[in-house]
């Protein structure tokens, strides 16, 4: 298997017309406060190289100022392989995590759940075949306890829901088009912003076969 980093999962989903945020790599603290700066505060950073970044304290979110980009530069670069300088995503309502494997019978078999910190404590999630319809993943993402907050829940604004659809059956493509080659992806969090504010794919791990010419 080959697990390309953040940075180089990303740069595929971004070449797939996947909603991505604008991101790049940085080798040092200098690069990554030039990134940071051209990118537009706020920003976060990442170690790259790092399977699950959080649990390891890999990544800095709500970067705001150059002073502190540069500090966690300097904290997370022994951690990984680089850096990856991203914008943050704004105006988050909810976080969805869509996961695909690789079923020996049924071929590609994805998972649409509650995404982000809150994956472990809710295990909210439903699991759909692909190819998947736009309705189907309509009344999968209905079916999760997580809904109500995409439709406005107590006076929250409501989720840019379609934007969700499309980002989620785009994602869907993508793997079914580099079928051979996609042992997994795991998106965690897809981040569904407020109406008109899309959804964007904040972390992406791709995990390929040994055919490895996506």
């Amino acid at each position: 298997h080959v697990t390309p980093d953040e940075a180089e999962a990303k740069s595929r989903l971004i070449k797939a017309g996947l909603p991505v945020p604008k991101g790049e790599r940085a080798a040092n603290a200098v690069e990554a406060v030039i990134s940071s700066m051209a990118l537009g505060f706020p920003v976060a950073l990442k170690a790259l190289g790092v399977s699950h970044k959080s649990e390891v304290g890999a990544v800095r979110l709500n970067l705001r100022d150059a002073e502190s980009v540069s500090t966690a530069a300097h904290d997370l670069l022994p951690l990984g392989t680089g850096l990856y300088v991203e914008r943050m995503v704004r105006d988050g309502v909810a976080e969805l995590i869509v996961g695909f494997t690789r079923d020996p019978m049924f071929g590609a078999v994805m998972t649409l759940g509650t995404g982000g910190v809150l994956v472990e404590l809710l295990r909210d999630s439903v699991t759909l075949m692909l190819p998947a319809t736009r309705d189907d993943i309509e009344a999968a993402l209905r079916g999760l306890k997580l809904f109500p907050l995409l439709e406005g829940y107590r006076g929250r604004p409501k989720a840019d829901v379609a934007a969700a659809i499309d980002a989620i059956s785009g994602i869907a493509a993508f793997v079914q088009q580099n079928a051979g080659e996609i042992e997994e992806l795991d998106i965690n969090p897809l981040i569904v912003c407020s109406e008109g504010k899309g959804a964007w794919i904040a972390d992406a791990l791709l995990v390929l076969g040994e055919n490895k010419n996506v």
